[in-house]
């Protein structure tokens, strides 16, 4: 049995626990029934994913979504709709340079960016797996995946070893977390458990599901292709086919785009979890 083998069958045991849980919580929940067949056809409709969250700390060289500010933070969801949809960004990880938008192939690696962005004591009504959880198998994973092919893990560290790698990853999580206090997320927090989460009050996750019609997408770091990929292009919001957000948050979210006469369709992130319950671990967890 190979690395990569191993480390799925493992997280598989752990992930049974949570399967259950969302068994259990879809015969609960008679709302579920009411989205289920909504959220077969989105699904079907989306190609490309990407997470981030309602609001982020300013941060030097400003937003990755626009120019919108605000005396401590900025509404994100704010700053896309008035940019028409994802902008690109400098992006220090691709060897070419230049500006793009991350896009995820696989939902719950662009969930976990998502749920990154949750205020650190608020709680989802049932997650597909912990956010400890994803951030751990993918650590295993990507060593696993690294371990067989030296040339791309040759290319991976020459990136990780720039002198301006450490600052762009602080940069990122810089607005997820205020650095004040010692509070931002290190490498070593994440593996840990530590400051899991956004210090901004509250702040939830934005989930977009995003259809691949009119968008032409490079690769990105070695390996990393097969959680992600790049545009160099604007992500209108005509390719956008939902946004999901936390239970408590649609209700909010919607009267947020109708009153921007935004026509796209809001559904519950736990919801997507509970759908996804029975998929093979490898399938949810990455793209081959």
């Amino acid at each position: 049995m190979s690395f990569e083998a191993l480390i799925l069958k493992r997280a598989e045991s752990k992930l049974e626990s949570y399967r259950k849980e969302g068994e259990r919580q879809k015969r609960l929940r008679v709302e579920y029934q009411d989205y289920q067949h909504r959220i077969k056809r989105l699904y079907k409709e989306a190609s490309y994913w990407h997470g981030t969250g309602r609001y982020h700390h300013m941060y030097s060289g400003g937003s990755r979504y626009g120019k919108v500010r605000a005396e401590a933070h900025f509404d994100v969801l704010e700053s896309i709709i008035q940019g028409g949809g994802l902008i690109p960004h400098a992006d220090p990880w691709i060897p070419s340079g230049g500006k793009t938008v991350s896009l995820g192939t696989a939902r719950m690696h662009s969930r976990l960016f998502a749920c990154a962005h949750r205020y650190e004591t608020d709680t989802l009504l049932y997650e597909l797996g912990s956010m400890k959880f994803w951030i751990r198998l993918y650590g295993a994973l990507l060593l696993s995946w690294l371990s067989t092919n030296f040339d791309s893990a040759a290319v991976l560290f020459r990136a990780l070893s720039r002198p301006s790698s450490l600052r762009d990853v602080q940069s990122w999580a810089s607005a997820v977390r205020s650095s004040k206090n010692g509070s931002l997320i290190t490498f070593r927090n994440l593996l840990l458990g530590i400051n899991l989460g956004s210090d901004i009050a509250g702040n939830y996750p934005l989930l977009f599901g995003i259809s691949k019609e009119n968008l032409e997408v490079i690769d990105t770091l070695p390996l990393t292709h097969r959680v992600e990929v790049r545009t160099l292009s604007l992500v209108g919001l005509s390719s956008f086919t939902h946004i999901e957000v936390p239970s408590s948050r649609v209700k909010e979210t919607e009267s947020f785009l109708r009153n921007r006469n935004i026509n796209l369709e809001v559904i519950p992130l736990e919801f997507g979890d509970m759908y996804l319950g029975s998929v093979p671990l490898r399938q949810l967890a990455y793209t081959d």
